[in-house]
């Protein structure tokens, strides 16, 4: 049976020696999303090979709980922090498992 979740990866590449101040920001938001109803994991991983590559992983029980905390206001002054760390924009992308 498909697991019924929501399952989010979301990749980043920072702007050079900007690699630090992003990890503090995603720290918090981490921090912020773990407290949401509904939230089953959230993490920010930093690549080994280019520490200006992450990827968060997060899971939902819904999309209604993804959805929410997208449109938090700690969502919201993430992305403000963060947007002008990045060298290309975010890539976001929602997943439900199958096997």
């Amino acid at each position: 049976m498909p697991d019924p979740h929501v399952h989010v990866v979301t990749t980043m590449l920072t702007r050079p020696h900007t690699a630090e101040q992003f990890a503090a920001a995603m720290r918090e938001l981490v921090q912020a999303g773990r407290r949401l109803p509904g939230n089953l994991r959230f993490e920010t991983w930093q690549s080994t090979g280019d520490p200006r590559e992450f990827v968060v992983l997060e899971m939902w029980d819904s999309d209604d709980a993804a959805d929410a905390h997208l449109g938090s206001d700690h969502t919201e002054q993430a992305f403000v922090a963060i947007g002008p760390l990045l060298e290309l924009p975010s890539a976001l992308v929602r997943h439900v498992r199958v096997a």
